[in-house]
């Protein structure tokens, strides 16, 4: 957050609690206490500490900042870094830091896995393995029926249990 930010926060908490002191220089004194967040972060964190307290000190609002970065973080999974990462550590290990930072800021990440199947078939390799494990696995372009598979599969449990459908 930068210093004119810092200012709109400051009328912002002033606008939540107006029986709340600010002056000139609470702008310059939370702005040494808050430059590090970002201002969407502490707009939301001012609205949520505003919701249950009269006074909003620099600290309530870092505190609820952190909050707001954990849930987003507990929300998210992290998706692994890109495969020709997994023989270099050093920049593994920041690639993943910087994917949390990304959660925690509240942006997304690409999914790992492009959404639909690649064209054409499998390779004869991938085929013989899924007719040696037995795996029942549909050849790629196969449509189901997903209402179907979930009533047979509630139809499995409820057998497996002893219970009439």
């Amino acid at each position: 957050m930068n210093a004119k930010e810092t200012v709109a926060l400051t009328r912002l908490v002033a606008a939540v609690c107006p029986q709340q002191a600010i002056d000139d220089y609470t702008p310059d004194a939370w702005f040494d206490l808050l430059c590090d967040l970002s201002l969407g972060d502490c707009r939301a964190a001012v609205a949520a500490v505003g919701r249950r307290q009269a006074f909003i000190a620099p600290a309530d609002i870092r505190a609820e900042v952190r909050r707001i970065r954990e849930d987003r973080l507990a929300r998210t999974p992290v998706t692994a870094p890109p495969a020709e990462l997994a023989d270099q550590p050093g920049r593994y290990q920041r690639a993943i830091q910087a994917g949390l930072r990304r959660i925690a800021d509240g942006m997304r990440l690409p999914k790992a896995i492009a959404a639909g199947p690649l064209p054409g078939d499998p390779p004869k390799e991938w085929q013989d393995a899924a007719a040696a494990l037995g795996t029942g696995a549909e050849p790629r372009g196969a449509v189901r029926d997903l209402r179907a598979v979930a009533a047979a599969q509630v139809r499995e449990s409820r057998a497996a249990r002893g219970e009439t459908p």
